[in-house]
């Protein structure tokens, strides 16, 4: 059962490394000085492996600055991003198992957290709409590496709770955009799109998306025993 466990994390993050991008969740939207956003955006990630270009479709629910992100289907997992809580969660619905990130790891999520001094941020001025919003197009370079990414202020504010299980290892236009907005769109410097916001809906999500099952068994994620 731990096996399976451990190839829904590995098979994920490995996606959501490789595109640059994990999944967007909006941790401290309380605090942002973008409005808060409450609903349900789903979004495509895509990256290049050694079998081609792999995709995932996900989803994140948000209400009262609670997250939860889901991806991979039925047979996928879930992060849970508890603000109050200070704490955020794995979950595999198909195996009715979860498993807590340690207060360690949940640090990197905190929106307080200064950007890498070496990168630097260019404003493009131009504008496209996606999914019915309006974002601004910016440019993030950080040595011979740059990223596109089309911002709006619609959505609250991006902090990534997958953040928590990369090792540190966060994309640098991520960090120096996280008080910026939330992006609909990253395009790689090759010109792939990492990453597309494709629906946004304003709605009440029910309370109970956003606490751990009771019946579910606690875990330890791979190579955290």
């Amino acid at each position: 059962m731990f096996a399976r466990f451990s190839s829904h994390i590995a098979r994920i993050t490995t996606l959501t490394a490789t595109s640059g991008l994990a999944l967007a969740a909006t941790v401290a939207q309380a605090q942002s000085s973008t409005p808060s956003f409450d609903g349900v955006i789903t979004f495509r990630l895509s990256a290049s492996t050694p079998q081609g270009v792999r995709s995932e479709q996900a989803q994140y629910f948000t209400r009262d600055g609670q997250v939860r992100v889901n991806i991979g289907g039925a047979r996928g997992m879930s992060v849970l991003a508890v603000p109050s809580e200070k704490k955020a969660y794995v979950l595999i619905p198909s195996q009715r198992r979860y498993a807590e990130l340690p207060a360690s790891a949940t640090a990197l999520l905190d929106p307080a957290t200064a950007p890498p001094a070496d990168v630097t941020v260019t404003r493009t001025g131009k504008s496209e709409t996606i999914a019915g919003l309006t974002c601004q197009h910016v440019l993030v370079a950080r040595g011979a590496s740059s990223t596109d990414v089309c911002l709006t202020r619609d959505l609250g504010r991006y902090v990534n709770p997958l953040d928590a299980m990369s090792n540190g290892s966060v994309p640098a236009w991520q960090k120096a955009l996280a008080a910026e907005g939330f992006p609909l769109k990253v395009i790689a410097a090759d010109g792939s799109v990492s990453f597309e916001v494709t629906k946004v809906e304003r709605r009440v999500v029910a309370k109970d998306q956003f606490s751990v099952p009771l019946d579910y068994t606690r875990t330890e994620l791979p190579g955290r025993r």
